[in-house]
Order: C-alpha cells, then structure tokens, then sequence
C-alpha cells in the first residue's frame, strides 16, 4: 500500500529525538546478530506542532483483569498548547491496537468538525503508527478500520502526519482515558483538572524520564 503521497512532511525539527522512533539500519551480511544487555535513561516531552498546524493527541486503555473495561481518550492543541477540544468514553473491550485506532478515529472526526484543516495526529501505539505510514504490514486492526482511518486522514487539506511518541509523552491522553471511567465527556475549552494539569506541564517542556533498552553485538 503505497501512502508517500498522503504525509508529505519530513520528520519535523519541532519533535525531539527521544520522541521519534529510529528504525534501526540494515544489517550487512558479516553483522552480529544483537541480544539486550543494559539500559539507559532517555528524556521525553510532549511537543507542540508547527505554526499553522494543530495536533491530536489520542489513547486507547483496555483492563484484561475480567472487568472488560476499555476506553479511549484524546486532544486537540494548537500550536502554543492551549487544549481546544478533549474526548473521554468508555467503548466496547477489545484488543489494545483496536482499541487505540478507536481513539484515533474518533479524534480525527473530532479535529474535522472543528474545522481544522492541518493535523499532526500522534500517539504511542508504534505498530499504528507505522502501518498507517506506510512502514509497516503487520496490523493488529481490520483492514475496513485501517481504510476508514486513512479515509479521515485526507480530509485534511492543509496537511496531515502521523507520529508515534512515547507514553511518556502522551500524558494527557492517558489521563483523559482514566477519566473515561469516572466522568467521561467531551469538553471544548475548559478541561477538567486533572487533564489541564498535564497539558500545563506540555505547555512548559516538562521532562519525563523513559527507560530504554542498549543492545550490543554478541559474542559467537
């Protein structure tokens, strides 16, 4: 499936390295195969989008603990952080991948009733991300959903993009998924607490610590 066509932007400046996800190189014939052996610290923050562009921010949570509870969650933020739209429903258990292409798709309907015409949609299923990039065949949704989502995607004029961060950095949709269970809703403007706190912490670069694994060649 070829989808060059529909996220013409590079890699932008505005996303830090600990956020992106680097493919790792081709290995040559003579490589080593790899093994973890240690990890290191990375450092994550939520960025904004450029000027001009909004972006939706979105997460889906499943319980497999036998309460068959699921919900999905997310914002919109233009590009000086201020929340202009967040979602928080509860919706029918399933898988985590179908679950979090639910919160997607929801967002995206969200982004084009408010009028916005240039998206950057990120969130931290990496799988989706890549698939819907064009970087990957393996899915873990229904073709139907993943051509609805793509559907979506070029209702964006402007522009759009699809990113992967890491939870980390996604602090306000998974905040908005635990409300889905308590107080769900859909708010413009004014947020509840709990989720405003955590966009106020975006707006000002606030570093979260993320743990991530070193590999090394291993000895044969």
């Amino acid at each position: 499936m070829a989808t060059s066509s529909l996220f013409p932007l590079p890699a932008p400046p505005f996303l830090p390295s600990a956020c992106r996800h680097r493919a790792p190189p081709p290995l040559s014939p003579s490589a080593r195969p790899f093994q973890p052996s240690s990890s290191r610290i990375v450092f994550v923050q939520w960025t904004p989008p450029p000027r001009g562009w909004f972006k939706l921010n979105f997460d889906g949570s499943v319980y497999n603990d036998g309460s068959r509870r699921a919900s999905i969650g997310g914002a919109i933020r233009d590009g000086g952080g201020r929340i202009l739209l967040a979602f928080a429903e509860q919706t029918e258990h399933s898988t985590v991948g179908i679950v979090e292409a639910r919160a997607m798709i929801r967002g995206l309907r969200l982004a084009l009733e408010l009028g916005v015409d240039r998206l950057v949609a990120e969130g931290d299923d990496l799988v989706l991300a890549q698939l819907l990039r064009g970087e990957e065949t393996q899915t873990r949704i229904p073709v139907a959903m993943q051509e609805e989502i793509l559907g979506l995607l070029r209702r964006f004029p402007g522009g759009r993009d699809v990113r992967h961060v890491y939870r980390e950095g996604n602090q306000v949709a998974h905040t908005l998924c635990r409300q889905a269970y308590h107080s769900p809703g859909v708010w413009v403007g004014i947020v509840p607490t709990a989720v405003f706190e955590k966009a106020e912490e975006d707006r000002r670069g606030v570093l979260h610590e993320r743990e991530v694994v070193v590999r090394r060649p291993c000895r044969v």
